[in-house]
């Protein structure tokens, strides 16, 4: 998990379906068109519409921000239901200029808006670990989550429009710059995690104590089956996005959160009609290589709804992880870990702890600072559920 942010090798319960490069082969016939945009706009009304009429809530929520995905869903749910009461929910940390812009979108779908300010995320993870019971610290969705309960138990989402569509364009800018046609299973997998930087560090082998022995070989094959394959490039990627963090790491933690609360979360993007019919489409009608534009099919839908108007510079519920460390983050960092238990039983090297943090206070790297975050949450889990030193009301 202090690699790719999720453990692939667990079984977990989870309504959206495994894809391998077989099931892509298969589900694309040559000789056959693959589902056009008026299609999936068909297929994600009736998906809607079928949930609305199961539970005829008087009031609804959706998470709102400024990219393509939430818009769509709110335009689809206002164009279906005019006169539904529909109460927009966003989460900001030291984005306020999102949120602005969030409030116009919901405003001009005459719906509410509520934006939900958090000026210190990290004072809540010990509670919010105890819930999801894995040792994560980007858990933003637990505020928006929590907001929409005051209004409605039936909250609607815009997950799986980045990995099924092509959202996290600026990875494959940079894998493609990566790329040769040349380039082995293993060339692809060294590419692929070259565009998820932030999830480890150059030094990332030094970072265990020495009860843990790591190898990069080790999480090389886990990837392996996304890559060793004859599938586009791009296909590729998409593949690992979605049976990767979309799989093990958003959906189980909002699911985690919406039996806590007793929300009905709705995602149209992920049903399974929606991901066999995302998974038809070439990579290249997706996303444009000399645009650099992507979801191009969701785009298609959104425009005649009148919701064009979002923004592709979102941080989607983001941070700036450089102002988080310098408010709050170095001083809680230092006070929980300053004698860690990942430390006193050689999970995590002290010294490579001690570097980190001298890396930080001379470049202030993102990465470094990500994966300082992670050891925060890795060892408030361990305290919590390994040698039970703390409970849930633990404080930091």
């Amino acid at each position: 998990m202090l690699t790719l942010r999720y453990d692939p090798t667990i079984e977990i319960k989870t309504s959206v379906p495994k894809v391998i490069p077989d099931q892509i082969r298969f589900k694309r016939d040559k000789n056959k068109k693959y589902p056009t945009s008026k299609e999936i706009e068909k297929e994600l009304r009736q998906i809607i519409n079928n949930n609305i009429s199961k539970f005829e809530p008087k009031t609804i929520s959706i998470a709102l921000s400024t990219g393509v995905d939430s818009n769509l869903m709110l335009s689809l749910l206002r164009d279906e239901y005019p006169k539904l009461d529909i109460k927009c929910i966003s989460v900001s940390f030291d984005e306020p200029s999102e949120a602005a812009y969030a409030k116009k979108i919901a405003e001009s779908k005459d719906t509410d808006f509520y934006n939900v300010t958090v000026d210190n995320p990290l004072k809540d993870l010990p509670f919010l670990i105890s819930i999801i019971k894995e040792p994560r610290w980007n858990l933003y969705q637990y505020y928006f989550i929590e907001k929409c309960k005051k209004y409605s138990n039936i909250l609607f989402t815009g997950d799986g429009g980045d990995e099924l569509f092509g959202g996290y364009t600026f990875r494959y800018t940079k894998f493609l710059k990566l790329f040769n046609e040349g380039d082995d299973w293993k060339n692809r997998v060294s590419h692929y995690l070259e565009c998820h930087e932030r999830d480890w560090v150059p030094d990332q082998e030094k970072i265990f104590g020495e009860n843990i022995r790591f190898d990069w070989s080790s999480i090389y094959s886990l990837l392996k089956v996304y890559f060793d394959n004859d599938l586009d490039p791009l296909d590729q990627v998409f593949l690992a996005d979605y049976n990767g963090k979309l799989i093990y790491d958003f959906v189980p933690t909002n699911d985690k959160f919406f039996n806590h609360f007793g929300v009905t979360g709705f995602s149209p993007l992920l049903d399974h009609k929606v991901i066999d019919m995302a998974f038809k489409i070439p990579a290249i009608a997706k996303f444009d290589v000399k645009t650099y534009l992507g979801k191009i099919p969701l785009r298609k839908i959104l425009s005649p709804l009148e919701g064009s108007n979002v923004s592709d510079t979102n941080i989607g519920f983001g941070m700036d992880l450089k102002n988080l460390w310098s408010i709050n983050g170095k001083e809680i960092v230092s006070g929980t870990l300053s004698n860690g238990s990942i430390f006193r039983d050689k999970i995590i090297s002290g010294d490579f702890y001690n570097h980190m943090i001298k890396i930080i206070e001379e470049t202030q790297n993102v990465r470094y600072i990500s994966k300082m975050l992670q050891l925060l949450s890795l060892e408030i889990w361990y305290k919590m559920f390994i040698t039970f030193e703390v409970g849930s009301n633990y404080k930091i």
